[in-house]
């Protein structure tokens, strides 16, 4: 049994360079980091987290508690001076990065009406048309950020300012010979933890392991805020770039470390359980989707936790968890579709509603034509026996610069239906040179 994830939400759409510049730093005390971040991007991996002796933070509840508590002081504010336009931007960013924390669509939506108010107070400012772009392609809805950021565009906005917005738009459209060089520009321009996080993202997914790992170790010996988000947030995807190259071991320990630094942190959390999963470590995966279940309103931990019941012998609860994952993926899909395409196909094909689940990608790659949409609609569509049509899908993540072992893996399933059978025996080799789980996750 396997939990179908969609790593989607956390790595290709994790954060604009801005989000994560704002996770990064700018709020706390500072400390000196020298030259850390030079020599980490040339000596010796340590290939493990940095402990919090060594890169001490901010308690994560307290973080949560400060966190909370700002969101509710911008909420009264705002009450009473609802014209003021400072707090009202506050108060959506707020909301949104909390929002992203705690995987709620419905706060995110809730700071996008506030970045709507914000616009329209300030009509001939480009900072809440920014402010509301990219807290709508959060929720991929690309074509109205697009029209946001052109706007603001217009009305002046800084180059610097727009840069890391373009960019994710052009790498969600599949534009990858735009994308890619922009984020390493930007990196070299303006070195920081954020620029070398999104390039260690990049390294990953164009199947550089060492770069991507130097990448973040680079990042991480970068940071100076002692906040503990950024920090937290580099483990998390430090554990999905091992988990992705089947090292679940080492995987478990920077989800660990994400934990020890928020214990609420709901994405850490609940990637640390599928690990678990599958090391065959049931028990523990159970405690913590229990307690990610708590923590979220998501569906999809609520089926995973349903499944592990159920395979426990704990049928009626699984069955109970299962009827209200359903109808919390209709309620979303119905309230965020662009968001939800990906997310709730995985869950039907979980339950072996495959026209359904074809049905949304098939939405999800006209919405966002780039490699893993390709990957995962070419999937769909062999499991549909729709072979022509898959291996055209196949042919076209093929011909761009991102690799994976699914990537592999799917190609080698529908070339080998197609009767090349060297060919699917070259792409399935690929796949477990870079994961050599992946039969475990694709079987």
């Amino acid at each position: 049994m396997f939990f179908a994830r969609s790593t989607a939400r956390i790595l290709a759409l994790a954060c604009t360079t801005a989000t994560l510049a704002a996770l990064a730093g700018g709020c706390a005390n500072k400390r000196g980091v020298g030259d850390r971040a030079t020599t980490s991007a040339t000596g010796p991996l340590r290939d493990r987290p940095r402990s919090d002796a060594e890169l001490p933070t901010t308690s994560g509840e307290i973080f949560v508690t400060n966190m909370n508590g700002e969101i509710a002081e911008l909420t009264r504010i705002s009450g009473q001076y609802p014209d003021a336009v400072s707090n009202v931007r506050a108060l959506a960013a707020a909301l949104h990065g909390r929002g992203r924390f705690k995987g709620d669509l419905d706060e995110i939506q809730r700071g996008i009406d506030l970045a709507s108010k914000c616009a329209t107070m300030t009509p001939s400012s480009p900072a809440c048309l920014l402010l509301r772009a990219d807290q709508e392609q959060s929720l991929h809805r690309f074509p109205a950020a697009l029209a946001d950021l052109e706007r603001a565009r217009a009305l002046g906005a800084e180059p610097a300012r727009t840069v890391g917005l373009q960019t994710e738009l052009d790498w969600n459209a599949g534009r990858y010979d735009t994308a890619i060089p922009a984020i390493r520009h930007e990196r070299v321009a303006h070195p920081s933890p954020s620029t070398w996080a999104r390039e260690a993202i990049l390294e990953h997914d164009l199947g550089h392991e060492e770069e991507a790992e130097r990448a973040f170790e680079t990042a991480e010996d970068a940071i100076t805020d002692t906040g503990p988000m950024f920090v937290a947030y580099v483990n998390l995807q430090r554990g999905i770039h091992r988990m992705q190259t089947g090292q679940l071991e080492k995987a478990c320990a920077f989800f660990r470390e994400a934990m020890a630094r928020i214990p609420a942190y709901v994405a850490a959390r609940e990637h640390l359980a599928e690990a678990l999963h599958l090391l065959g470590k049931d028990a523990e995966a159970t405690r913590e989707y229990e307690e990610v279940v708590r923590l979220s309103s998501d569906p999809e931990f609520a089926h995973a936790l349903g499944s592990l019941y159920r395979a426990s012998g704990r049928t009626h609860e699984g069955d109970e968890l299962e009827t209200q994952a359903k109808q919390r993926y209709a309620e979303l899909v119905a309230r965020f579709p662009e968001a939800m395409y990906w997310h709730a196909s995985e869950f039907y094909a979980s339950i072996g509603d495959q026209r359904t689940s074809l049905e949304l990608l098939e939405k999800n790659a006209a919405l966002r034509p780039n490699s893993t949409s390709f990957v995962a609609l070419a999937r769909a569509q062999h499991v549909n026996a729709q072979h022509d049509r898959a291996k055209a899908s196949i042919d076209r993540a093929l011909a761009m610069p991102l690799v994976s072992a699914n990537l592999y893996w799917t190609a080698a399933k529908i070339y080998d239906q197609a009767g090349d059978k060297a060919k699917a025996a070259s792409f399935r080799a690929l796949a477990l040179r870079i994961n050599p789980r992946i039969e475990q996750l694709e079987p």
